[in-house]
Formats: structure tokens, C-alpha cells, sequence
């Protein structure tokens, strides 16, 4: 900070030594030892004033202590009252901070004092305050009467704000008043009243706002008010103002014990001034699919915790609680919008939350322990159905209270022998609030072990014959099967087998080119099958895939290529390492149904399944693709299609190409272009996406951001269906940003 000394103490005086060096100019040397600090005063020449107790060094004055340093034309130093006086070319360096100035009086001992014509700089938030008197008030403050601030060098900044009184507490906020905003020479913007955060760490306060309009909810603005509740735990309020909607409240806590104990919870409340979601009004806004909005009142209650137990227990829960189908779509934006509270969730527990078009909510708490071959899960799962809440219609959706999980990892039998073994096994208490004549509550037990036995032929050849059992045991509350047995005990029993056959066959191709020294080709042939004999299961009840296992006696093949190139890298120190990067790896597979080649089941059907090719290309620093491409031979027809690239270059300019097909739901086409205009100063993108299928634009946007050394602007425009919005986001360095998302 251009503060004046912070850790300064009283000075104690001690008698002065003046050492004169023959053949060179007088200079003058002096230590004031204090508590803490010792001074040394260096100046061409120095005097004593016995009356007022004054030294003053004149000519090259140069006063040091600690981390302070006083450079002027001409000092004046009392040893009574600790006070400073210096003035023509002056510099005060303190830490990190700097003061100059033409004149300037300092008490050393209470860090206070008056600035003439001068200029403060604080390093850790970057800012020049700058004035015909400024104060330093205190060890972190600052006033002015009349001055400027900004983070920009320069006697004529890009931009700075100049007002009455401003003052800054360092670590808190600043304010002045009558504020205006200066771009360059040219006033832009004035207020009564300006404040901003001066911080370097977390403390009680409010942050820069958001403001924007869109076509769905008017005029915005929102206010968060951040809430340093204690060094682990803090909150933060987000009033959020539409003109067409109301006024949302939303809150946000959060903890942080450890890293494997710590909670977020955030709460959103809505009075909405319109019902407003009739069939026309959501056609327009992409939710016609959802029933109409009957409820004035909207809310959404978010959680998620993780917490170490006892002996190694550790717990996370999730809660995903939302008033009506259309909230989440209807606000995704903003500081506690769908897509910031996603984030948020990711970020800090590496989980995210279901789509904001599922209308099916997970809520869960899950118990896990693990062991270095074994893990232990026990899970309480719970769907919340939007929609049979929403229009009070009965809820079959299944839920699981609770579910108890053991699982094996692949591990030996035994020391000693080639057996290889793992295990899954899980209890689980289905239920349901309505139940009907298919839709039944019930346990279930299942176990699942399976067997392996690894054979390597040679150096190339490997195969690995499986085989497991399951056993499956069913207790239900009145289910009554299709031949009319209603038993409520029910058992299953069957067995699968298998077969994995494979080799790798590589080459290494030298090049010695600065793209690469060598380039592995490996390439993995590999034979699969898959036998699980027909069990019948129409007697069972149905809660999940378990239930239902279906037959296999499947062949698959796949051929596996990955090209893998060397490079050695040497340092700044000579020494060399090897750098290695998969350049292209794809993978082609198809899979064969011996059932229909046995006993022709299923006419209208072919034996042979999709050829699928999955690809990561990534053979230079500006080509990117990735993909999955599905072809069905007994139709000649793709039944997927998902491939997307980028192509970039050194400056930043980079093109997006995306194309999603799938047979039964989507066929769309995405680009983005960014590129910059002016590197590392002026960025644009612009991108579209469009649903070939129907031949519409389902969304399209463009931007453009300018990023200079002490401040930047982002402006963006998207049109999605009918909702048309506009954002910007002015971004003031070391002060903070002003605008919205």
C-alpha cells in the first residue's frame, strides 16, 4: 500500500555519528535505533536544531527503517514528537506501496499525515489516488477532499472516477461523492454517490450488482450482499428485481469444515405477479409441454453436503426441491439462477444437478465406506415428480428407502492361482405414494458374483474366460402375477459366461522432425462373447433392469488403432524429458446375435447390430475432434451421429462445428466463431444452432468483450425462441465489474 509505514513505532533518538569520507562529497549518516525499527538517515548535508529538536538532511536525502524509505530534496525530523516533514521530489515507500509528492507531513509513530499535490499508490488492488491533499488517516486509510481514483498508469488514464471526499479503508470498501466516471477526457457517467470494494480478503459487504432486460422478465437488477459469518462459514443474499415478475429473495449458506465436510444450501422465493404460462405464452417459450401455471407462489430449495463420520463413514446429501416445471427453465440465469447454482455445485463437490428440463428430481443421502478391495454403500433415493405434485395426480414414481450395496473389486481368490473374482451385491426397499396393479412396493436382495481366468498365449495372444451366477429374492406387497399367483416371496436364479480374446500388434515409425522424434502405432484386434440363457421372468415384478434380464449370445468384434507420438523437450537447465501425446485413436466395433441365426426369432430383425467408429483426433495444438458414428447394415442408415471439432490458431481465433443426429430425437447443427480482432485486447464469437429436423434457428448469440490492462467490457446478445436478451458487463480492474451475466 502507499501507506505510510504500517509496523512503525516510537523512535528513540540516539547521539549521531557524522563520518566524513576524504576526496568525496559530504555525506551524512545516522541510525535511531526504536523498539522494533532502526533508522539510517543518508543526506549530502545534516544539521541539528538543538532548540525546536529538529535534524534536517538536506541535498539527496534518503531516510530507511525496516521496509520504509523516505527519498526527498529536504527532510525535517523531530525526535519529540515523531513527526516528518519532506518536501521537492518527494518518495515514501512503504512495503509494497508508494506515496509521491510535492510536500508531505508524517507522523511516523501514529502512521498520519497530509499529502500536498501528490499521489497515493496501493499495489495489492493496483490503485492511484491522486490529489491536491490527500490524508492518510490511519494505518489503512485514506481520504481526499477532492481527487480521483484509478487503476490505470498514466498521467491521463483510460479511466478514472473523480469526486468529493472520497476515502478508502484498505481491505473494506471506498466511497466518494459526487462521483464521475472518466473515459479518458470524457465524462460518461455520474452519481451522487459511489462505492466500491477496496478488499484483499473476504469480509461483510455488498457486492457488485447485475442489471439487464429481457422480453420474459422486463427491467432487472440484482444485489448480492456477501456475509463473512466467521473464517469457515459464510451466506450471501440475492435480491433479484424484474418489473414484469416481482421481487425474488434468495439465500445462500455455506461451510466449509474440511475438505471432506462441507455443506451449500440456497433458497429462492418468487411472489410472481403473473400466472401467465397458458398454452400460447409457453409455446413461445419452448415449455408448451409442461401443464399450465396455476401458482402465484414459486420456490427453489437446493443442497449439498458432504461430512466425515465415524470409523471412516463418510456421508453426501442432495436435495433438489422446485415449486412448479417451469421455474428452472424460466430462470436460468442470474447469480442464484439454474446454471450459477450448477456451477457452484460442481465446482465444490464435483456434483452437478439434473437438467433443468427433468421434471423428475433425485434427492439423496448416501453412507459409503471403503476398503482397498471392498465398499460398502447404503443410499436413500428419493424422485420428486414435478408433474404429479403440480396437477395432483397419482405418483408412481419408484423410490428407493433404502438401498444397502457390497461390492468386491477384481481381486485374486487366492495367492497363488491364476482365479480372479468380483462381486456385487445390494439389498434394496422399493416404494411408491400410489401403487397400481403394475406398480408394486417390495424388497429385493441380489448377488452377483463373477469368475475370471486369465491365459496369456505367448507374447501377443490373451484370453480370459469368465463366468458368474446370480441369484435374485423378491418380497412384495400385494402383487398378483398374470397367471394369478399372488405369492409374495419370489426367487430367480441364472448363470452367464464368456469369453474375451485379444492381441497388440505395434510398430514404432522414426521420424526425428520437430512434430515428433517417433510415432507408436498400436493396434488391438479383440473378440468378445457373451452368453446369458433365457430365463422366463413374467412372473416377477418389476422395479428396475434387474428385474428383467434379458437373454445374450452376442458376438462382439472391435479394432482399436492409437497413434502415440515421442518428443524430447529440454529445459532451461539442459535437461531432457520425454513428452508423449496421443495423436488419433479410434475405435470400430460391431456385435452379432447368434439367437436369430439359431432359431430366426424376430423376422422384421438382422443378426448384425450397429457398426459403430468413436474417434478423439488431436494431432496438432490447434485440431481438436471427437465423435460417435453408428450404422445400421440392415437398413443402410445411420442411427447416430455425434461429431464436433475446433480448429484454432495461435492468436486465439478458433471455429466450433457440431452435428448431433440421433434416429429417434435429435438432428441439430451448431458453429462458433471467436476471433481476435486485436490479440489479447478485442474478442468476438458469434454462434448459431439450428434444428435441421424442423428446420428452424433454435438459438443463436453474439458478443464481443475488450480487454485492456485496468478494465474491460463485455457485451452479448442472444435470441432463444422467443425470449430475445441482452447482457454487459463493464469490468473496472482492482474496483470490480458492473452490468449482467
Amino acid at each position: 500500500m502507499v501507506a505510510c509505514k504500517r509496523v512503525l513505532c516510537q523512535i528513540c533518538i540516539v547521539p549521531i555519528v557524522i563520518i566524513f569520507l576524504s576526496g568525496q562529497a559530504l555525506c551524512f549518516s545516522a541510525s535511531m535505533p526504536t523498539q522494533k525499527v532502526s533508522w539510517h538517515i543518508e543526506a549530502r548535508q545534516v544539521s541539528y536544531d538543538d532548540n525546536r529538536k529538529l535534524y534536517i538532511a538536506e541535498n539527496d536525502v534518503v531516510i530507511t527503517g525496516g521496509k520504509t524509505r523516505l527519498e526527498a530534496d529536504y527532510v525535517e525530523f523531530s525526535d519529540l514528537t515523531k513527526d516528518a516533514f519532506a518536501k521537492g521530489n518527494v518518495l515514501f515507500i512503504s512495503g509494497k506501496d508508494t506515496i509521491t509528492c510535492k510536500s508531505m507531513n508524517v507522523n511516523l509513530s501514529s502512521e498520519t499525515g497530509t499529502i500536498n499535490q501528490g499521489t497515493i499508490f496501493i499495489q495489492d488492488n493496483n490503485y492511484y489516488i491522486s490529489g491536491d491533499k490527500l490524508r492518510k488517516t490511519g494505518e489503512f486509510t485514506y481520504d481526499a477532499e477532492k481527487g480521483s481514483i484509478t487503476t490505470c498508469e498514466g498521467e491521463n488514464p483510460d479511466w478514472k472516477i473523480t469526486g468529493k471526499d472520497i476515502e478508502v479503508t484498505l481491505d473494506g470498501y471506498g466511497h466518494a461523492s459526487h462521483a464521475v466516471l472518466w473515459a479518458k477526457k470524457i465524462p460518461t457517467l455520474y452519481s451522487p454517490y459511489f462505492l466500491f470494494p477496496a478488499k484483499k480478503t473476504r469480509q461483510t459487504g455488498l457486492l457488485l450488482p447485475m442489471a439487464g432486460y429481457s422480453d420474459d422478465k422486463g427491467f432487472e437488477y440484482q444485489q448480492p450482499l456477501f456475509l463473512a459469518l466467521s473464517d469457515n462459514t459464510d451466506a450471501t443474499l440475492y435480491p433479484y428485481y424484474m418489473s414484469d415478475r416481482g421481487l425474488m429473495l434468495s439465500g445462500e449458506y455455506r461451510y466449509v469444515l474440511s475438505p471432506e465436510s462441507k455443506g451449500m444450501m440456497m433458497m429462492s422465493y418468487l411472489k410472481d405477479k403473473t400466472l401467465g404460462d397458458d398454452a400460447e405464452e409457453n409455446e413461445d417459450y419452448t415449455i408448451s409441454a409442461t401443464p399450465d401455471r396455476t401458482n402465484y407462489d414459486r420456490y427453489w430449495f437446493r443442497m449439498k453436503l458432504d461430512q466425515e463420520l465415524w470409523y471412516d463413514f463418510n456421508a453426501k446429501l442432495d436435495i433438489d426441491y422446485v415449486s412448479d416445471m417451469d421455474y428452472l427453465r424460466t430462470f436460468t440465469d442470474g447469480f442464484a439462477g439454474f446454471d450459477s447454482t450448477d456451477a457452484a455445485f460442481e465446482g465444490m463437490f464435483g456434483r452437478d444437478l439434473d437438467d433443468e428440463t427433468d421434471y423428475t428430481r433425485e434427492n439423496s443421502l448416501l453412507v459409503t465406506k471403503n476398503w482397498s478391495s471392498y465398499s460398502l454403500n447404503m443410499e436413500a433415493l428419493w424422485y420428486d415428480n414435478i408433474k404429479a405434485r403440480q396437477t395432483d395426480t397419482d405418483d408412481t414414481t419408484l423410490q428407493t428407502l433404502p438401498s444397502v450395496e457390497f461390492f468386491a473389486a477384481r481381486q485374486k481368490v487366492a495367492e497363488g492361482f491364476g482365479l480372479y473374482y468380483k462381486m456385487d451385491s445390494e439389498f434394496d426397499s422399493f416404494y411408491r405414494q400410489d401403487t397400481t396393479d403394475t406398480k408394486v412396493t417390495g424388497r429385493r436382495a441380489d448377488v452377483h458374483p463373477i469368475f475370471y481366468y486369465p491365459i496369456k498365449f505367448g507374447k501377443s495372444f490373451f484370453i480370459e474366460p469368465y463366468a458368474g451366477v446370480r441369484g435374485t429374492l423378491w418380497d412384495t406387497d400385494d402383487y398378483t402375477d398374470n397367471d394369478g399367483d399372488d405369492a409374495d416371496t419370489r426367487t430367480r436364479g441364472l448363470y452367464e459366461m464368456g469369453m474375451d480374446l485379444s492381441t497388440t500388434l505395434s510398430r514404432v515409425f522414426t521420424l526425428d522432425t520437430d512434430f515428433a522424434e517417433k510415432i507408436q502405432h498400436k493396434i488391438v484386434p479383440r473378440l468378445e462373447y457373451d452368453y446369458i440363457p433365457f430365463v422366463d421372468q413374467e412372473d416377477l415384478p418389476y422395479f428396475d433392469a434387474i428385474d428383467d434380464i434379458s437373454e445374450e449370445n452376442i458376438i462382439t468384434w472391435s479394432l482399436t488403432n492409437t497413434f502415440t507420438s515421442r518428443k524430447t523437450i529440454t529445459d532451461g537447465n539442459g535437461e531432457e524429458t520425454k513428452a508423449y501425446k496421443e495423436l488419433f485413436w479410434f475405435k470400430l466395433s460391431q456385435g452379432y446375435d447368434i439367437r436369430y441365426e439359431e432359431d430366426g426369432d424376430d423376422a422384421d430383425d438382422d443378426p448384425w447390430q450397429d457398426l459403430t467408429l468413436k474417434y478423439e483426433l488431436n494431432p496438432l495444438k490447434y485440431l481438436t475432434s471427437d465423435g460417435t458414428i453408428a450404422f445400421d447394415p440392415n437398413t443402410s442408415h445411420f442411427t447416430k451421429i455425434q461429431v464436433g471439432g475446433t480448429v484454432s490458431d495461435n492468436r486465439g481465433d478458433s471455429l466450433y462445428m457440431s452435428y448431433r443426429y440421433s434416429k429417434s430425437y435429435s438432428h441439430t447443427w451448431k458453429t462458433k466463431i471467436t476471433t481476435n480482432l486485436v490479440p489479447g485486447a478485442l474478442n468476438a464469437y458469434y454462434f448459431v444452432e439450428s434444428d435441421l429436423e424442423d428446420q428452424k434457428t433454435v438459438e443463436t448469440g453474439v458478443g464481443i468483450s475488450i480487454n485492456r490492462p485496468c478494465w474491460g467490457l463485455n457485451l452479448a446478445f442472444k435470441d432463444e425462441s422467443a425470449d430475445k436478451s441482452f447482457a454487459f458487463m463493464v469490468i473496472l480492474k482492482g474496483i470490480g465489474g458492473f452490468g449482467t451475466q
